[in-house]
């Protein structure tokens, strides 16, 4: 019965830990779709209005218009910029879309797992610039045409979240690990004050 319990604690605090670091990568999908941008056929910056910024990851808030209103997109948007040419990062609230049109481009999620995400080229600033993208949630894969508008004026630098991301990547893991440890040493030391650990 002691060994089922020691098992059953110790199953349970691994679970715990591989939550913790689940929860924490999450928090990355967009900055990974971002990294293999340069690896998406099309290339989203090749189509992108070109801008006077530094090359990095900014944020901007994004506006969606279109089809039934019940799709959204997260705003702000992670917005890339490579050799003065935009691309933005789009995180649907449904997992249910396989493919956007953009400019006569097909672009793919660039996630597994979790809400749809693709990386797009910006093809205007301030002003609606139209998309079509592939639900299948209904019975049969229907597109849906939409209208997107980024902000400009809300455009900032990325850098400080980046780093409270990283943080709390390393913390989760940290944590993960820590409580890991915490149970085995409290297993064994169990094991040993007990008289019937030999038997």
């Amino acid at each position: 019965m002691r060994g089922d319990t020691r098992t059953r604690t110790y199953a349970g605090a691994v679970r715990a830990a591989v939550l913790l670091i689940a929860v924490a990568c999450v928090l990355f999908v967009p900055c990974v779709c971002a990294a293999h941008a340069s690896q998406q056929e099309p290339d989203p910056f090749a189509q992108g209005v070109s801008s006077d910024l530094a090359d990095g990851t900014y944020l901007a808030d994004v506006a969606l218009e279109g089809g039934t209103g019940r799709a959204s997109v997260s705003s702000p948007a992670e917005m890339q910029i490579r050799d003065s040419r935009l691309a933005v990062t789009l995180v649907w609230s449904s997992p249910h879309y396989d493919y956007m049109d953009v400019a006569d481009a097909r672009y793919l999620p660039c996630n597994e797992g979790g809400n749809s995400t693709f990386v797009i080229p910006v093809l205007a600033l301030d002003q609606p610039f139209s998309v079509v993208a592939d639900t299948t949630a209904m019975s049969q894969p229907h597109e849906i045409t939409y209208q997107i508008t980024l902000d400009s004026s809300s455009i900032r630098a990325q850098d400080a979240r980046n780093a409270s991301h990283a943080w709390v990547v390393v913390a989760a893991v940290t944590v993960a690990c820590a409580v890991v440890v915490l149970v085995v040493l409290r297993i064994r030391r169990r094991e040993t004050r007990s008289p019937h650990s030999g038997a």
